[in-house]
């Protein structure tokens, strides 16, 4: 009998490495591309965020079976990412299932509750809730982000003249952590918003009990320089790839 997503669950750890593929278990629209052998190895596949995150040692056929299952959910095999740690995905694409493994890092929160609260300060922040007035008035593209997951996510806004221009969210949450995603209007980038929000939506997940995760691809200069001021350290590295 092939392992459930709330078996996985017990299986893997918590830790910032996997905070993506255990948050996705937790998921309703996710699904399991298992192995066959022990420990259990597989995807878990998200077809509305074109993603395929891995776990355990590459089998023979799993790519396939992972093929397979993105053209049963309608995911454009083009567009389908995968990710893993970096020897198993070096295995993936020897075998075919990837082109290419660029690097993800997975840095770990390690700074200080008063750093935090100081660069929360710089600018109006806001708690967004579902329903409220402010969830109303993101912009467009920062509404269908949050729409866009299966339920609407712990979020934070940082305000310009009382309007939103920064938001940060948790893209997956476990039992203790939770990987941030944010995301600023062009004209205000590089001014403190998305730190703003960022640390105040870190400040309210801590008081809950979770730690950040931040997960970023290595060439994103400018999302790895806003994670080392809100105080993040390497933990991980994962790789990236496409379907072949």
């Amino acid at each position: 009998m092939e392992p459930t997503k709330a078996d996985l669950l017990a299986h893997l750890e918590d830790v910032p490495a996997l905070v993506e593929v255990r948050g996705l278990l937790r998921r309703r629209g996710t699904s399991l591309v298992m192995g066959e052998g022990r420990p259990p190895s597989g995807f878990v596949l998200a077809p509305e965020h074109d993603l395929a995150a891995g776990f355990g040692a590459p089998e023979p056929g799993l790519a396939d079976r992972l093929a397979e299952a993105a053209s049963r959910a309608d995911v454009d095999r083009a567009h389908l990412r995968l990710r893993a740690e970096p020897a198993v995905m070096e295995a993936w694409c020897a075998a075919g299932a990837a082109r290419s493994a660029g690097g993800v890092e997975v840095l770990s929160w390690a700074g200080s509750s008063g750093e935090l609260v100081a660069l929360s300060e710089r600018h109006e922040v806001q708690l967004v809730e579902e329903g409220d007035a402010m969830a109303r008035d993101l912009p467009a593209a920062m509404r269908r982000e949050l729409e866009a997951l299966e339920s609407w996510p712990a979020a934070a806004v940082a305000l310009a003249g009382g309007e939103p221009v920064a938001l940060a969210y948790a893209f997956v949450e476990t039992e203790g952590l939770w990987d941030v995603s944010v995301e600023t209007e062009a004209p205000f980038r590089r001014e403190g918003f998305g730190a703003c929000a960022a640390a105040a939506l870190m400040l309210e997940q801590a008081r809950a009990g979770r730690s950040a995760v931040w997960s970023v691809a290595s060439t994103n200069a400018p999302s790895l320089a806003l994670a080392e001021r809100l105080g993040f350290v390497s933990a991980a590295r994962w790789a990236d790839g496409r379907l072949a």
